[in-house]
């Protein structure tokens, strides 16, 4: 899928929440600071006009030492997350919950949500 620019300054604008927020060095992640992160999952799009952004963000995370698992999705279009009926949708998903397992494993701690409400 291929934005074009007008769409993605008007995207860029909702996301930040006002053009004047838009200048903001921590509006969108990168660009900044990120040593402090926690362990990082990304999921980037293979046919997305966007990845860019998230490539760029993943170096500034490997080069802070940052630990960091990478992936993209093969043939998968941008908002592949918001289509469950999809096979990208349920590969992520299943992704997302391998490594919140491995997370748990190395912290001993189980990230809120992982198995259901606690009762």
């Amino acid at each position: 899928m291929q934005f074009r620019p007008d769409t993605v300054e008007k995207m860029n604008r909702a996301y930040a929440g006002s053009p004047e927020a838009m200048n903001q060095p921590d509006a969108f992640p990168g660009g900044h600071n990120v040593g402090g992160f926690p362990s990082t999952l990304m999921l980037d799009a293979d046919h997305d006009s966007l990845r860019a952004s998230g490539e760029a963000f993943a170096r500034e995370l490997r080069t802070a030492q940052v630990p960091l698992e990478y992936a993209i999705l093969h043939g998968s279009r941008h908002g592949f997350l918001d289509k469950p009926p999809t096979r990208h949708f349920f590969g992520a998903t299943e992704g997302i919950v391998r490594w919140l397992r491995r997370c748990e494993h190395l912290s001993g701690q189980t990230p809120a949500g992982l198995h259901g409400p606690q009762g």
